[in-house]
């Protein structure tokens, strides 16, 4: 393969990360995997995994300048396909134009397929190797988010906690205030992802103190652990767990160094989040949603028939409808007409995602907006902020709708 066709498969991995069904057969995998032994799946998300950590080897060495040309590089790559953030909101953050945003992110490219393109060669360490247990299990879990107190999550982890804590005479420093607004997550999940990054810190840190700080941002809660060590987080089992744990429900987990201490953030988004109801008889379709919508703060409802979609509508009034048209006795045309002849559901935007190619007949049945499957991670973040912009609903427009209707 040539270098240059190796770049444009990084670029499209990059642009789509989380679409896991999308990197499942990607050819990339063909540059780094076993294909005779590893699942798919597994491969899909080591690729994902190999994708950060090369952009993460990009960040700027302590002690750089702030306003550092390398810092620029590396944050419009994080900040636009790790985080997922629009081209405005990253020109935003950086203070550049678009035109000096996308230097800055070809610069990145080159230099992350560069990277790759040396690890790719005889590197069997970076062979993306079989699923663990855990993945496994995750991949049967049925995350339930619901509202949650901070403050129960952290008291829950520490419990399981002391033991080793008071064996290893590590004291955890907390600043956790008081009011906080609750988090929408899976408990049960947060408590693990938690437990484990601070079990890891605990193992790696001498005897003395770790921290653990919550701190509020408008639309999510932040808690952050700080230790003593500087520590090489790849290797160690408790962290990959963490990453799959926190990459499974959608919530974000960073890392860094901080006057030479190693600080990981956990990004818990606030209960009181746009909600979304899925309807599609696809069980992929909706973990695939999870992982798009959940790092925007989105509250996710399932419904898998057109039944439950109806009732679920009615009960929970949910802010925006993605439906699927070809699923079994109701199809989506029958539901997209019980939720219009409904008057409690009549005005919910509702986005139709099929492979049938039918966005006249969408609009001119009611839907706000069509998008075509597979489904675009990008397209459809769009797509939902479009629809629920406080404007003219007659003016709201998908990129896939046509005018006219």
């Amino acid at each position: 393969m040539e270098f240059d066709d190796f770049r444009k498969q990084v670029k499209d991995v990059l642009e789509h990360l989380y679409d896991t069904a999308y990197l499942e057969t990607h050819p990339l995998l063909a540059q780094f995997s076993n294909q005779a032994t590893d699942s798919r799946l597994t491969r899909a998300q080591k690729l994902r995994s190999l994708l950060k950590e090369t952009v993460e080897a990009l960040r700027p060495q302590d002690g750089a300048p702030a306003g550092a040309p390398e810092w620029r590089c590396y944050l419009a790559l994080r900040h636009q396909y790790v985080q997922g953030m629009s081209q405005g909101e990253v020109e935003g953050a950086l203070g550049i134009s678009r035109r000096q945003l996308q230097r800055e992110l070809h610069k990145g490219l080159d230099a992350v397929a560069a990277l790759l393109w040396e690890k790719r060669a005889g590197d069997s360490s970076s062979s993306l190797n079989p699923a663990s247990p855990l993945q496994g299990e995750l991949e049967q879990w049925e995350i339930s988010r619901q509202s949650c107190e901070v403050q129960t999550l952290v008291q829950d982890t520490l419990w399981m906690l002391n033991p080793m804590l008071a064996e290893r005479s590590v004291t955890l420093q907390m600043q956790v205030p008081a009011i906080l607004a609750p988090v929408l997550v899976d408990a049960t999940l947060t408590r693990q992802a938690l437990f484990k990054v601070l079990r890891m810190l605990v193992r790696a840190n001498p005897p003395g103190s770790l921290s653990l700080t919550v701190t509020e941002e408008e639309k999510q809660t932040k808690v952050v652990l700080r230790s003593q060590a500087r520590m090489v987080l790849d290797a160690d089992e408790d962290w990959q767990s963490a990453q799959l744990i926190c990459e499974e429900q959608g919530t974000r987990l960073d890392t860094g160094t901080v006057e030479g201490r190693t600080e990981i953030v956990f990004g818990l988004p606030r209960a009181s989040q746009p909600r979304v109801l899925v309807i599609d008889d696809n069980t992929a379709i909706h973990q695939l949603f999870e992982r798009y919508l959940a790092p925007h703060h989105y509250e996710i409802i399932h419904a898998r028939s057109g039944v439950e979609a109806l009732q679920l509508a009615a009960e929970k009034h949910p802010d925006a409808i993605t439906l699927d048209v070809m699923m079994p006795n109701i199809d989506g045309w029958q539901v997209l007409r019980g939720l219009g002849s409904n008057p409690t559901t009549a005005n919910i935007p509702v986005i139709i995602c099929s492979v049938l190619k039918e966005p006249e007949l969408a609009s001119s049945l009611g839907a706000r907006a069509y998008l075509k499957k597979p489904i675009d991670r990008l397209e459809l973040i769009a797509t939902l902020a479009e629809v629920l912009a406080p404007a003219d609903p007659a003016a709201v427009k998908s990129r896939s709708m046509p005018e006219g209707n």
